[in-house]
């Protein structure tokens, strides 16, 4: 029978992980290498499966640990973002807003709107979690966020969900690509061309295969990076093409890769989520129409690029 785990044990855990090593793990909590050993095994004992395998004198972390790591991060990030505060309570006294959101959109529109927003109202501080769309929500879901904004996902009981905007994606080609020239890229034009593939995590991949389907499926893909700035990154070596948002692309607006619509026409949906009845620390109908003006700059400047 499992015995539930004390704090020192997730904590030991966690170093360990975050290190790779008892050494580094030791050196975090600042505790001898012994320390560690025991509490590690302690916390195998009490939950009853191994954490760790050994693999030539390397800790190697089992499959059920990257699953622990992951949930034990959440509460992480939560109590380092309380010590931060602290932090700042003791120079100056501001309202916290926390927003979660998708590294791209995190990017791109709210920079644009929490400018305006701050310079009609000086007394709060904004704090950003970029994570995908399925964690935003939970975030949100566990209130450890006020707002959150990603693509559309399946609702989660308690989460108000509203579309933000539905948008096109679009082909990011390298610069000197053959298909560079053409003002619209189809399906049926990049068989064959190397891919760099998306997420599978927010379904992007799911979608982008659909789109595929009537050419005889999606072309040969010779990378997959979960972060579509990782996937331009890729483009703009020249390794390949990607299928993206419009907001990730507009992180490389400036020339250095090619953007095209993509036919046929495919849309991911972008949603707000917060939870209804919340005490509101933000004007949030106020911040939201700068959001929404945000994203239509942004579709001005994609246009302007094409």
């Amino acid at each position: 029978m499992t015995r539930p785990l004390s704090f020192r044990h997730v904590e030991t855990i966690y170093a360990v992980l975050m290190t790779g090593s008892v050494t580094g793990g030791a050196a975090r909590l600042y505790v001898t290498q012994p320390a560690v050993s025991n509490l590690l095994k302690e916390a195998e004992e009490r939950l009853g499966f191994p954490l760790f395998e050994r693999h030539a004198g390397r800790l190697v972390p089992t499959r059920k640990a990257e699953l622990i790591f992951a949930e034990i991060e959440r509460s992480f990030t939560g109590l380092d973002a309380v010590n931060t505060f602290c932090a700042r309570l003791a120079k100056q006294e501001m309202r916290r807003v926390v927003i979660g959101s998708t590294p791209a959109f995190a990017s791109t529109a709210l920079p644009i709107a929490i400018r305006i927003y701050r310079e009609n109202v000086d007394d709060v501080h904004f704090s950003v979690t970029s994570r995908g769309s399925d964690h935003v929500q939970s975030l949100v879901a566990s209130q450890k966020v006020d707002i959150g904004f990603g693509l559309e996902e399946p609702a989660i009981p308690g989460v108000s969900s509203t579309l933000l905007a539905s948008e096109r994606m679009v082909c990011v080609l390298p610069v000197r690509h053959p298909l560079a020239h053409k003002s619209v890229i189809s399906a049926s034009d990049l068989c064959g061309e190397p891919m760099i593939s998306l997420s599978r995590t927010e379904r992007i991949d799911d979608i982008v295969e659909a789109a595929f389907a009537e050419v005889g499926g999606s072309p040969p893909a010779v990378a997959e990076c979960p972060a579509a700035i990782t996937a331009l990154a890729m483009v703009e070596a020249g390794i390949g093409f990607a299928i993206v948002g419009p907001f990730s692309a507009y992180l490389y607006r400036h020339g250095t890769v090619v953007c095209r619509p993509f036919e046929p026409v495919t849309k991911l949906n972008i949603c707000t989520f917060s939870v209804p009845g919340r005490k509101e620390i933000l004007d949030h109908s106020a911040f939201l129409r700068l959001v929404e003006d945000a994203v239509k700059q942004i579709h001005v400047s994609m246009a302007s690029t094409r």
